[in-house]
């Protein structure tokens, strides 16, 4: 049942984005080009995020973010990729799933592209990743071979100066709904910062009640095509349409969903570029004091 489910969902995604039909409208009214130019231009956005709860150990952390590479499309991505992580140092990189472009086959490529991406890294902390609804338990399995820590309804803590920091990672809510929040915080103690890796908003509500207090997440690439005035045209995920792009909050939870590194459907962007994301965070009380 839970096949046929996740069968039917996607071939529903896949009626809602005709691809061909898209690809071949843009042709025609001459932006084809330029919705693949924007594609391929990734941009590093840097952001300070204050939390009430982060331990002042941690105060300065640098928190590199990537979603949704789709590395294996006919963008080629690497070298810019590589250029952005040669000259960006951090903490950790959190990887937010779907490394592949196709939802079935071999994932060669794929890995053969990531392996370069990762070389590049720079981090003192590690590499923490989920998985998304393009990805195989096969391909996380070679991704750890890359020394990744795949977090699949798993938590990692970081500790500095005998505090702690616990990033909290999920295996992929859309279609497989294979998410376990309450197992992966079962160790983790309630009042502890934690920070939460997802492939989608979709959990949004449950995150928030379990004391999440930073939810990072991609998948909808930030609707990829946006229209002036109007936003995303699709965002194929069940969570408030303002989810769907940057910075947004949930009762005492804040979010930010990545527009991602790659595309799907049709290899092209307008009015929502792709992104690496460098979050440097910042404990709210020291920064009370300062004041």
């Amino acid at each position: 049942m839970n096949r046929l489910r996740k069968q039917a969902k996607i071939l529903l995604e896949h009626i809602k984005v005709p691809r061909r039909l898209v690809r071949l409208f843009l042709h025609l009214i001459g932006q084809y080009r330029n919705g693949l130019r924007n594609a391929t231009d990734v941009r590093l956005h840097k952001f300070d995020v204050a939390l009430e709860r982060l331990p002042a150990a941690f105060d300065g952390m640098r928190i590199l973010v990537m979603s949704d590479l789709h590395i294996d499309s006919e963008l080629h991505l690497v070298p810019r990729l590589k250029n952005i992580l040669d000259q960006c140092p951090a903490d950790v990189l959190l990887l937010l799933g779907d490394y592949r472009y196709r939802l079935s086959g071999g994932d060669d490529l794929a890995m053969k592209r990531m392996r370069r991406i990762l070389k590049s890294v720079q981090v003192s902390d590690g590499i923490f990743a989920v998985r998304g609804n393009h990805d195989s338990p096969e391909l996380m399995h070679k991704l750890e071979a890359c020394d990744v820590r795949v977090l699949d309804n798993q938590t990692a803590v970081i500790r500095r100066d005998g505090q702690s920091l616990f990033l909290v990672g999920v295996d992929e809510p859309h279609y497989d709904k294979a998410d376990d929040l309450p197992g992966a915080l079962s160790d983790v103690p309630q009042n502890g910062c934690k920070i939460l890796l997802a492939h989608t908003a979709e959990i949004y509500q449950q995150a928030a009640a379990l004391g999440i207090d930073l939810y990072l997440c991609g998948h909808t690439h930030g609707g990829q095509i946006n229209l002036k005035k109007i936003g995303p045209v699709i965002t194929n995920v069940s969570a408030p349409r303002s989810f769907a792009r940057g910075f947004w909050s949930y009762k005492n939870m804040l979010g930010y969903t990545s527009t991602g590194v790659g595309t799907s459907a049709v290899p092209v962007r307008f009015n929502c570029p792709p992104e690496v994301v460098l979050f440097t965070l910042r404990n709210t009380k020291l920064d009370g004091d300062a004041n």
